[in-house]
């Protein structure tokens, strides 16, 4: 009996929380911006190309990112109902790491690598 009380509430958390999940966010959109380096650890990194912009996405509180200077890869992760977020890609050299927050139009990222460091501010 008990085995299965605790299924059942199992199973009814995981539909109450799912549609939330993916759901679309007051964050969904597109956001554009410019990538700068702001310091280079290790001596393969990649200054963008001036005048360069970079598209960001998030639908259903997923943000996606393509980190393409240096390691054409993408970082995902979640926005949070405040507008912080963090986004993520494991590397064979280390991880790839962003955080960052949104207010308003206006969101600001910092990106971490094991070579780079970026600054990402982008406009809705």
């Amino acid at each position: 009996m008990l085995r299965r009380l605790g299924l059942g509430l199992l199973f009814g958390i995981g539909f109450a929380i799912a549609p939330k999940a993916q759901g679309p966010t007051q964050f969904d959109g597109s956001y554009t911006g410019e990538l700068i380096l702001t310091k280079v650890i290790k001596g393969d990194c990649t200054r963008p190309p001036l005048g360069a912009l970079y598209p960001l996405t998030i639908s259903g509180g997923e943000v996606r990112f393509t980190y393409v200077p240096r390691f054409d890869t993408i970082l995902s992760g979640r926005v949070g109902d405040n507008g912080i977020f963090q986004a993520s890609s494991p590397r064979r050299k280390g991880a790839i790491q962003m955080t960052g927050s949104i207010q308003g139009d206006n969101l600001t990222a910092y990106i971490a690598s094991p070579s780079c460091n970026y600054v990402f501010r982008a406009k809705h």
